[in-house]
């Protein structure tokens, strides 16, 4: 579960704070910052982070898509892609 090297604690965060983000920057790995001896926050690189919320939202949006298309009546009207392609003259 922790990777040894990306735990620190949050003494070393309050005395050197730019080498634990640095680690977190340089890291596709969280860093846990720990305070004796229970995990308390975590630091990850900037893209890491970006790139977690957009799943995030990615499985959000299927769950609720997925919820959506349970109601029969939330389908009527519904035109498959192949038919709107053709409508809107795409091919």
């Amino acid at each position: 579960m922790f990777n040894t090297q990306n735990i620190k604690s949050l003494t070393d965060l309050r005395l050197d704070p730019a080498k634990v983000t640095k680690l977190a920057e340089q890291s596709n790995n969280p860093v846990y910052i720990f305070n004796r001896g229970k995990p308390i926050s975590v630091l990850l690189n900037v893209k890491v982070y970006e790139e977690l919320i957009e799943k995030l939202e990615d499985a959000l949006d299927a769950a609720e898509m997925k919820e959506f298309e349970k109601n029969p009546k939330n389908k009527k009207g519904w035109i498959s892609q192949e038919r709107l392609v053709k409508k809107l003259n795409l091919r």
